[in-house]
């Protein structure tokens, strides 16, 4: 329902998740999706943070875009279709609880490798798109949840935090683009839902320029232990809800 109160608290939200995403590149639905779904209907809340990461991500390649020219993105656009795609198909037949403590699991201990030293060996920007968008497309297929592989392939390729934040919106451009074309095939966008998305894009936009200030004040060091930190939270929220559902309370 398209009411002030509504507006408003879901303005807040994107405000606070929004500097989360224009600071890591990513983790805007981590933040807001649990908060929202007080508010909205669990459907509603996908579509209507599917809108908002289409929104954001944009704004954000239409000023980074210089950062990403050289990369092969129409091989990230491809790979990405074809995991989400996959990731649909193994949702249809391997309960969701499963892939959700799977992923949990493989998050955190790569990241835990990773901070630790190890090397994943991919040395080359077209293995990086393939991988990306495979793997990326693959975990939103089946769970909804994007951005954590790419995440882990460019902190193991040692990405500048610019081009980190450049390359993953673009990721979560392609695969919210395919989320919104199979809900606009399954009649689930509702007019008041892209309605109150428009309404939160204000404190998308401050969000964003919070996040931006952030990253400028900050070392590519602490960058990077920030990411290993988001995406450490991701898994163990990932672990948790699989649990949740295998073993309800």
């Amino acid at each position: 329902m398209i009411t002030a109160g509504n507006i408003i608290a879901l303005s807040v939200i994107i405000f606070f998740a929004s500097i989360v995403r224009g600071f890591t590149g990513f983790g805007l639905a981590l933040v807001a999706v649990p908060l929202i779904q007080f508010i909205l209907p669990v459907t509603d809340t996908a579509v209507f943070i599917a809108i908002i990461n289409m929104i954001f991500s944009l704004l954000y390649y239409r000023r980074s875009r210089e950062l990403v020219r050289e990369q092969p993105l129409g091989r990230m656009a491809l790979f990405t279709g074809a995991g989400v795609a996959a990731g649909t198909l193994i949702l249809k037949y391997i309960n969701p609880a499963y892939i959700q403590l799977g992923w949990g699991i493989l998050i955190i201990l790569i990241v835990l490798a990773l901070a630790r030293g190890a090397d994943f060996r991919i040395s080359s920007d077209a293995s990086a798109m393939t991988l990306s968008g495979l793997f990326g497309g693959l975990l939103a297929g089946a769970t909804g949840i994007t951005g954590p592989p790419v995440a882990i392939i460019l902190s193991a390729m040692k990405t500048p935090k610019e081009k980190f934040n450049a390359v993953i919106s673009v990721f979560i451009l392609f695969a919210v683009s395919y989320a919104l074309l199979f809900y606009l095939i399954s009649g689930l966008i509702r007019p008041e839902t892209a309605l109150l998305a428009l309404c939160s894009v204000p404190a998308l936009l401050a969000g964003l320029r919070t996040g931006d200030i952030l990253v400028s004040r900050i070392s590519q060091k602490t960058f990077t232990n920030v990411i290993y930190i988001v995406l450490i939270i991701m898994g163990i929220i990932t672990l948790y809800k699989g649990a949740k559902t295998l073993i309800p309370v």
